[in-house]
């Protein structure tokens, strides 16, 4: 190629990474293309050296069945008279019969009158797998050619019409018909071999006079991958290769079209995310403010609807201990209703409180016995119920890092749902331990209470989310997204499995933190 040419590809640029010769075009066309020769001529091969064997099988076989028929005719007489002479020579006579090894008649008892064999079959020296043997049965004469002349005493009785007088058994030597196909398969594999060279040399050379101008295309499209823009090749022909030639010529003036066009584009888009990361600077202090404000406003709600809601259970109170005796049932049955949405909405405000703290308050991490703490958790419990009967298991050495305060209201939460749930099964069980799953320790909190339907497991995190109903399982409905939140500061994760009716296992992990201490406290 001419030096000046455009396609000039000596400029200096970074050093093409060398071709894979297995891997290129040319290869591949190559491959397949003597892949299908060396099948055709495989499979011509075999087709030709199966339908000589065939051929060469059939005459054998028709050559034994003529053979044995006409042993069994002209045997009839001597089978009837049990001549052995006659037999014997006419044995001798069909032995004398190329490929024959063995000729064997014998009566219609199964005696062997006469056998005839080659030298080789009698020394033990022929194979069963080359022979192939032939039979035929002899009978009696039917109709005008019955053997009754042949009788020499009145007392024999001649053989009635188609009686069997014996068998005669021919066995022929198979073995030249597989020397035969030996030697057209030696031909035939070196025929193949030789048209094989022949035409793979062809195919190479007239496969590389077609690829030649892609491997030229594909050398340029690696200088435009090194930068070079103005690579262009001359069009030397009109058939695919010179439109695909023509195309990729277009495709390199759109290319430097596109890369004019994308120079511009980016320093419009650097303009733009300039003046936008000002924007979103300003927009994020806007939001981090209003976060404060909403945050500061939900702590002090929550403490300052605290106080109306004391007051209102005990203006309940005092009016049912000051005017109960004046009120019918139905009036002071609305003061109890009054006193319990009240408690409850104390209970809401309470849990939005703890929510809000864990949220709001610094961490400081360090080493504790989570089974002492489950353990003072389900104490707490059993002296406000002490009609309940659970069971409680605790692995031995639970430990993790993290916060203290508030792990105790994660396990809380946690052990507080066990707890309920299990309010209406007998024989009632709660379980706590740790287990290595992938590398990493997950502890569990696992108890047979009533469970629930994993469809509905990812509103279980979210506050005010409940699967039951207040008036059959009391609750807020806060208590796991208080769980959910403490687990995101300390790095972990929280999920639960359950199954309607056979209870529910809740799974956690407490990575260790990076201010941990030695210090492990205990409940």
């Amino acid at each position: 190629m001419d030096k000046n040419s455009p396609c000039d590809s000596s400029q200096p640029a970074n050093p093409t990474p060398p071709r894979d010769v297995r891997g290129s075009f040319r290869a591949k066309l190559f491959s397949a293309t003597a892949a299908g020769i060396v099948i055709l001529s495989a499979v011509s091969i075999v087709f030709f050296l199966t339908n000589q064997h065939a051929i060469l099988h059939e005459n054998l076989v028709t050559e034994g069945q003529l053979l044995t028929r006409l042993l069994a005719h002209n045997a009839r007489l001597g089978l009837f008279a049990a001549n052995r002479d006659q037999l014997a020579d006419l044995a001798d006579g069909v032995i004398r019969t190329p490929d024959v090894l063995e000729v064997t008649i014998v009566d219609r008892d199964g005696r062997t009158l006469a056998r005839a064999a080659r030298q080789s079959v009698s020394d033990g020296g022929s194979s069963a797998a080359l022979t192939q043997e032939f039979s035929e049965p002899v009978f009696a004469l039917q109709g005008k050619g019955n053997d009754d002349d042949l009788y020499f005493s009145p007392a024999q009785q001649p053989p009635q019409a188609g009686q069997r007088l014996g068998t005669v058994r021919v066995v022929m030597d198979e073995e030249k018909v597989h020397a035969h196909v030996r030697r057209l398969t030696a031909t035939a594999v070196i025929g193949a071999l030789a048209f094989l060279a022949v035409g793979m040399g062809l195919v190479y050379l007239i496969i590389r006079g077609i690829t030649r101008p892609l491997t030229h295309l594909s050398d340029e499209v690696r200088a435009i991958e090194r930068g070079e823009t103005n690579v262009l090749l001359p069009v030397e022909s009109e058939d695919e290769i010179g439109e695909l030639t023509a195309s990729y010529n277009r495709m390199v003036n759109a290319l430097r079209q596109r890369r004019e066009e994308r120079d511009e584009a980016e320093r419009q888009l650097r303009e733009l995310n300039a003046r936008l990361e000002d924007k979103v600077i300003d927009r994020t202090a806007q939001l981090e403010a209003v976060n404060r404000e909403l945050e500061s406003f939900s702590y002090s709600a929550a403490h300052d609807l605290r106080a109306p809601l004391l007051r209102l259970n005990g203006l309940c109170k005092a009016l049912k201990e000051d005017c109960g005796e004046r009120l019918d049932e139905e009036a002071r049955a609305y003061i109890r209703r009054i006193a319990t949405v009240g408690r409850q909405m104390e209970r809401v405000i309470s849990t939005m409180s703890t929510l809000f703290n864990v949220q709001r308050r610094g961490m400081t991490c360090r080493e504790m016995d989570l089974g002492a703490m489950v353990r003072a958790i389900v104490a707490t419990l059993r002296q406000a119920d002490p009609l309940r009967e659970v069971a409680l298991t605790v692995g031995p050495e639970v430990t993790a890092h993290g916060d203290t305060e508030l792990i105790w209201t994660a396990l809380e939460n946690m052990v507080g749902n066990a707890w309920k749930f299990t309010s209406r099964t007998p024989d009632a069980r709660i379980e706590f331990g740790s287990i290595e799953r992938d590398g990493e320790k997950v502890f569990l909190l696992k108890d047979n209470g009533v469970g629930f339907d994993m469809a509905y497991v990812g509103k279980l995190f979210k506050p005010f989310e409940r699967l039951h109903g207040p008036d059959e399982f009391p609750g807020t409905g806060v208590g796991l997204a208080i769980v959910h939140r403490v687990m995101e500061r300390h790095d972990g994760r929280v999920w639960l499995e359950s199954t309607p009716g056979a209870g529910t296992t809740c799974y956690f992990t407490l990575p260790s933190c990076s201010t941990s201490t030695t210090k492990t406290t205990s409940f």
